[in-house]
């Protein structure tokens, strides 16, 4: 009788956290976070579990992340840009006793560059001889330029982000993941806000808030922050009004490209999932 009244008094409670936290890894990343609601010992073994696959994905094994950012009207003529992981802020400090909202607050850092296929001086030159122009641009960092009619008021950008698993071979896409895909819209007034703020002496690190940042969202998922330098080579027009814009010109120069680090462990997680579902198949999902 005794034997059976232990038994019923046993609960998850009793259980060690080693146990709880392997039960825990078993479940994808969209269904382990709301159970840190249960109580206050899962939030913080959910949280442990969390941060670990956070230092996993920022590895970005055998992943790279493809940058495409283009007017509407020139999206064949405009190439897509690989992205050199740079880091993730924080991270490292946060530990794994870090709380949820200190890791929901974590960006991981790119470098947009061109890739090969546009720099490529092999397929242009013989081997010794490469000028030293096409070794600057191949080093360049890329831009886009936008123009802005007399009184238009602003541009477009298309901004499609994936995360893509390298194929068996070079060039070959055996798996992606999008991570963003919207269309930003490039106003006039900050356009010229950035340009002030590219072209000041000293500037205050303003984070996450830099006026340079252009944001695919509302909640600050992706964003990209550029260096904006006006062409003052524009000729005005020769008659308007006190209260119209005149034409401007503006070059966006990339600089970063930031990915909220949760929503880059989905893009990750979701990648992976991809590339298990297609085991054993020859599937080429795209290839470069």
């Amino acid at each position: 009788m005794s034997h059976v009244m232990a038994r019923s008094q046993l609960s998850v409670d009793s259980l060690p956290n080693e146990i709880i936290i392997q039960v825990l890894s078993s479940f994808p990343t969209r269904s382990l976070l709301p159970l840190a609601a249960v109580c206050r010992r899962f939030y913080g073994l959910v949280g442990r579990v969390h941060y670990a696959r956070l230092v996993e994905a920022s590895k970005l094994r055998d992943h790279e992340m493809i940058l495409e950012c283009y007017h509407p009207s020139e999206k064949v003529s405009t190439p897509s840009l690989f992205c050199e992981y740079l880091g993730t802020d924080g991270l490292t400090e946060a530990g794994d006793l870090a709380n949820l909202g200190e890791l929901h607050n974590l960006y991981a850092r790119f470098r947009p560059f061109h890739g090969d296929e546009v720099y490529g001086p092999r397929s242009r030159w013989p081997a010794g001889m490469v000028s030293e122009e096409v070794v600057e641009s191949s080093t360049k960092a890329p831009s886009h330029d936008i123009y802005l009619d007399f009184g238009e008021l602003f541009s477009q950008l298309c901004t499609v982000t994936n995360l893509v698993k390298v194929g068996p071979r070079s060039g070959l896409f055996s798996s992606y993941a999008n991570v963003t895909d919207s269309v930003i819209r490039v106003w006039r007034g900050w356009l010229q806000q950035a340009a002030q703020a590219a072209g000041a002496k000293q500037r205050a690190d303003l984070g996450l808030d830099d006026p340079c940042i252009l944001w695919t969202d509302s909640s600050k998922t992706v964003g990209l922050r550029f260096r904006v330098v006006e062409d003052k080579c524009v000729p005005a027009p020769i008659l308007f009004g006190r209260d119209e814009e005149p034409s401007v010109s503006y070059s966006l120069e990339y600089q970063e490209l930031l990915i909220r680090a949760n929503w880059l462990l989905l893009s990750f997680e979701t990648s992976e999932a991809q590339q298990v579902s297609h085991a054993g198949k020859a599937v080429v999902i795209a290839s470069m």
